[in-house]
């Protein structure tokens, strides 16, 4: 947006500079530049200073040149109607100019975020497809959310209803849990315990329970457990499995792969996605499934 406005700043200028060039009643040289010198300088002060303003009227004028010219930029009336004076064709001549320009901005920013999603896109059916990470919902669906996070990560319950919400509102979409150990002494446990009840078909519930701790340590994720109608020591027992030890391993391994250095880390479809509230996400959801 900024290297937008600085371009437009400057086609503006040059516009008025190569071609439309506005005299004096005197013909003196010397005056001419003087009076175009204070001219441009007003007007870059005034895109400089209005650029939101200017952006949105320029967005929603189908005549670039007019909406120029109605910009104004200071008390003075003399110097407000040399500027309205500036012809639609010397300025109209550019517009192709900035939409060229436009354009090849928003490609290097569809570059950009093709190039940071490749990494998942590459490596998607280890982030959906995994034995170790727990899901919910259609093992095939043509929508997969993928998240990577820590029970002991503030953001991360925060977001815990969302996604409980998401899943209660899209039985069509699968939910995939990759639970990660790096923030709290008490994050493995808290993983490892959640993959355990998984076995029992209680991930979910497990999820939210831990998500809800005011303090999460051994003894109150133990009693999450038992709240889930879940023996304890047979949890733990399969906490220590290798299956289960193995696969958390596997899924701290492949954050790393994929470069993941904080959480919560949503991926949709392959694809990064930020958006952190309820509409958001089913905005997001509901595109990808028409």
């Amino acid at each position: 947006m900024k290297t937008l406005l600085k371009m437009l700043g400057i086609i503006v200028l040059g516009s008025i500079g190569a071609g439309a060039v506005i005299y004096m009643n005197d013909n003196c040289p010397q005056k001419q530049a003087k009076e175009q010198a204070k001219l441009n300088t007003a007007i870059a002060k005034y895109i400089e200073n209005h650029p939101k303003e200017i952006l949105e009227k320029i967005a929603k004028s189908e005549n670039f040149g007019e909406t120029i010219k109605n910009f104004s930029v200071s008390d003075d009336e003399e110097l407000n109607q040399k500027i309205r004076t500036i012809t639609d064709e010397a300025v109209n001549n550019k517009i192709e100019l900035i939409a060229q320009k436009a354009n090849e901005l928003k490609e290097k920013e569809n570059e950009a975020k093709v190039s940071e999603n490749q990494i998942f896109i590459d490596n998607w059916d280890k982030i959906t497809k995994s034995e170790a990470a727990p899901f919910v919902g259609p093992k095939e669906a043509p929508v997969v959310v993928a998240e990577f996070f820590d029970f002991a990560c503030g953001h991360c319950k925060s977001l815990a209803p969302i996604v409980a919400q998401l899943i209660k509102n899209n039985p069509d979409v699968k939910f995939v849990f990759n639970p990660l150990y790096f923030i709290s002494e008490h994050s493995n446990y808290a993983a490892t315990a959640a993959m355990a009840a998984a076995q029992k078909g209680k991930f979910l519930e497990v999820y939210e329970g831990i998500m809800t701790l005011p303090q999460m340590n051994e003894e109150t994720i133990n009693q999450i457990l038992v709240d889930e109608g879940l023996d304890v020591n047979e949890i733990k027992k399969m906490m220590n499995d290798k299956k289960i030890r193995r696969g958390s391993q596997d899924i701290d391994a492949l954050s790393q792969i994929l470069g993941i250095n904080g959480v919560p880390m949503i991926l949709i479809n392959g694809e990064a996605f930020y958006g952190r509230n309820l509409q958001d996400f089913q905005n997001k959801i509901n595109s990808l499934k028409n």
